[in-house]
Parts: C-alpha cells; structure tokens; sequence
C-alpha cells in the first residue's frame, strides 16, 4: 500500500512540473539523456546470471568504486556486476571506462519501473553508494528477498534533517537497508537515528577478520572508499602529456578543481595579479560557456583542453579550461597549488582527497560540510589550508606559490594522513561477502 502512496506523489508532482520539463527537453536535451532507459527501456543484458547491483549517482561516485567493481568481478564470476547511474556525465564515463561492465541508467521510483528493473537484472545484493534512498527501490528489493548494502554512507547536515522530518512516511525504506556502512562516526550517528536500530555503531578496523552476526538495520563504521583508490604517485605518462598540452614552463601551477558559480567571478577577478598558470575546471559542464565569457570580459586569454594537441599545444600566457571528463586527477599531477571549489559558497565542498593524496598543497573555502571528516583530518595536521574568503584564497595562493618549501610541508602532511587511512576495499569486500552468503 506504501508503494502505491510514493506513486500517486511522484505522478503527481510529475503533472504539477510536465510543462516545465517538456521545455527543457525539446529546447535543452537537458533530461533526455537516459529518459527512455530510465522509465525500463534496457539494453540486453546477454547473460541470465544473477547480478551485483552496483549504482554509483554521478562521476564521483563512479570513479571511486573502481578498485571495488575490479575486485567484485574477480571475487565473484558466478555473477555479472551491474552498474547504474543517474547523471549524463557518469554515462560518459561509464562508456569509456566500464564499457566491459553491464551498465546503464537508473530506474525513476515508480514501483511497476523498479520491479522490471529488479526482473532483468536479478540482482542477489544492491549496493548503494554513499547515499541514494529512493523508498519504491528499497521497499522491492526487502520484498523480493534482496540485501541492501548502503556503502561509503554519508549524510549531510542537510540530508540528515530532511530525512529525520519525513521518517514516519519513509520508516519502511530505512528498515530495507540490511547494512548502513558508513565513512565515519559523524555519518553512523545519523543512521543509527534513522535506521531505528537501538545500541551503538560497531566499528570494522583494517585488522578486523570477522564480522559476526549482522542484524537487519546494523549500522557499522567501515570508512572510505575514496582513499583506496587515492594514488599516492601521478601517472608519470599523463602529467608529461599534460605539461605539453599546457606548454608548461619554470611558472608555477594553479589548479581550480570542481568550481562553481560565485567562484569564478572570484577566481578571474584576481587572475591577472597571480605569477603563474592557471587551469580552470567547472564542477558542471553547462558553466563552460559562463566562465569563457568572464574570462574574455576580463581580457584574460584563454583555450579550451579539448582543442589542444601535442602539435598544437596552449598558448604560453593562456587560462586552461578543462572542458573533457575524467582528466581531472591527472591534471592535479602538475599543480603546485590547488583550490577546491563548492567551498568558498554555500554548497558544501568538493572531493579534496586526490590532490591532498598526490602532496599538492590544498586551499579550500569554509563551506565543506560533505566532507567533515576528511576536513577536519587535514586541518589537524596542517595538510591542507582553509580560507574564510575570496582575499584569504587570494593571499595564500600568492604565499604558496613564492614559497616551494612551505608547499612541500603541507603536501606531505597531507598526503601521509591520507595514504595511511587506505583499507577500507577489504572491508567491504568481506562485508559483500557475508550479505550474499547470509
């Protein structure tokens, strides 16, 4: 009955917005990518073998599951490791990173879709990354028998509070998730708040070799997925590349990951009084056009990456502007300096953990509450620095960069906390073992 009140809510609220979505989707495409695979339209599997239902939301996601993917399929061949995602840029990455892996968009939350979805893919465990908790999927899979693993959770301040006023409607969903392994006590405070689950959260350290007993609804510290797959060594092949795409010189590197709006203005305004290059990486593919706009009002020479060849390669006074998916790790090999965007407004922060992990000396804005834990990690030990504001960004960029001694302490401070809290992989993968064999 619960099922049928999700639907009639989603059909309504899909009345209320048709008008609005129709005119995006002729006049965009925006959220035409995936439509017809979403509402169960599905490639063919080939293959009759149940699954491991892996969704990942967006590139994020995607990318720090990969050592986990890799082992799930050498540990378990009797099974076909399914990948689902909702963003068009995860399907991007999907296609040329996963492209020998089933995978394909995830179902909207109408329960006749989930159950078609459930139907083709026979999933035998549904792990869900970080935080999805869609009730019509999670109230089918505790129907049909399936165990839900809620891996790398993370609730913000934000998600926490919605979900806690809407526990009475969505207690059904919560009580479906068999495992809440979450990247911190912060994290596993809140879902044991959810989960209903009386007693405290057990903690799975790295030497750990037993699991014991797990309940229906256990709540467990696990940590992080991301630092496993954190590299502590660039590829020395793609920075070399990187250095002649930009035609690097003795001019130290700044790399502005992950930024959004309200920074880039920031950002281009003190360009002109930084002594070094620059590379520029929108969080969202649609602001490209908005940043190439600012920087050109500005006067400020710029190249998009996706122009650049060995034979034709940047402009030696050009802004770089990374408009290509997946080459963001790579490109941090070659900063000396790096701003983490989505903190210097009200969004919360974006994933620092790559460029800490590489010893890059790492500024980031005071709004990071999606990543508490690792914030307040480096801050202890000085691998990384926090700026309250556009002039502090401004002022420390300029220290670091006339200061390779200073640079090099708070990268390698960094970058040991960060390489030594790898090991959370084989955590999961024996906690992945004990759900499907339960």
């Amino acid at each position: 009955m619960r099922r049928w009140l999700f639907n009639l809510g989603y059909l309504w609220l899909a009345g209320l917005i048709w008008p609005w979505f129709l005119f995006k989707y002729l006049t965009t495409g925006k959220y035409r990518a995936g439509l017809r695979q979403r509402l169960g339209g599905l490639p063919p599997r080939g293959s009759d073998r149940p699954s491991i239902w892996v969704h990942a939301v967006s590139v994020g996601e995607l990318l720090q599951i990969k050592p986990l993917l890799a082992a799930l399929r050498t540990r378990h061949p009797d099974h076909d490791i399914v990948i689902t995602y909702t963003t068009k840029t995860a399907a991007e990455i999907a296609a040329r990173d996963f492209g020998d892996y089933y995978h394909c968009y995830s179902p909207v939350d109408l329960s006749w879709v989930v159950a078609k979805f459930f139907r083709l893919l026979q999933p035998r465990l549904l792990i869900l990354v970080e935080l999805e908790l869609w009730p019509n999927w999670l109230m089918h899979a505790r129907r049909a028998g399936v165990p839900v693993l809620l891996a790398n959770g993370r609730i913000s301040e934000k998600s926490f509070a919605n979900y806690r006023r809407f526990k009475w409607l969505l207690q059904p969903a919560y009580e479906a998730i068999s495992v809440w392994a979450m990247q911190d006590e912060t994290y596993a405070d809140r879902a044991k708040e959810l989960s209903g689950v009386p007693g405290p959260a057990s903690r799975v350290e790295s030497n750990d070799t037993g699991l014991g007993t797990l309940d229906a609804g256990h709540v467990m510290v696990a940590g992080n997925l991301k630092y496993d797959s954190l590299k502590g060594e660039p590829d020395a092949e793609k920075a070399a590349l990187f250095r002649t795409l930009f035609s690097l010189d003795d001019r130290p590197v700044l790399v502005c990951g992950s930024t959004h709006p309200g920074e880039h203005e920031i950002l281009v305004e003190m360009l002109p009084r930084l002594d070094c290059r620059c590379v520029l990486v929108p969080r969202h593919p649609e602001r490209y056009e908005s940043v190439c706009e600012l920087l050109s009002k500005a006067g400020i020479r710029w190249v998009n990456r996706s122009a650049l060849t060995p034979e034709n390669p940047a402009p030696a006074d050009a802004v770089i502007l990374l408009d290509t998916m997946g080459e963001l790790a790579a490109v941090y090999a070659v900063a000396e300096v790096v701003f983490i965007g989505g903190s210097l407004i009200p969004h919360g922060g974006q994933n620092m953990a790559e460029p800490v992990a590489l010893g890059k000396a790492t500024l980031f804005g005071p709004h990071t509450h999606n990543f508490r834990a690792t914030v307040r990690e480096l801050k202890e030990i000085g691998g990384a620095i926090e700026v309250q504001d556009g002039a502090g960004l401004e002022r420390e960029i300029k220290s670091l960069l006339q200061d390779p001694a200073r640079r090099e302490k708070i990268g390698k401070a960094g970058q040991a906390r960060l390489l030594a809290s790898r090991g959370a992989l084989q955590r999961y993968l024996e906690l992945i073992e004990k759900l499907l064999h339960e």
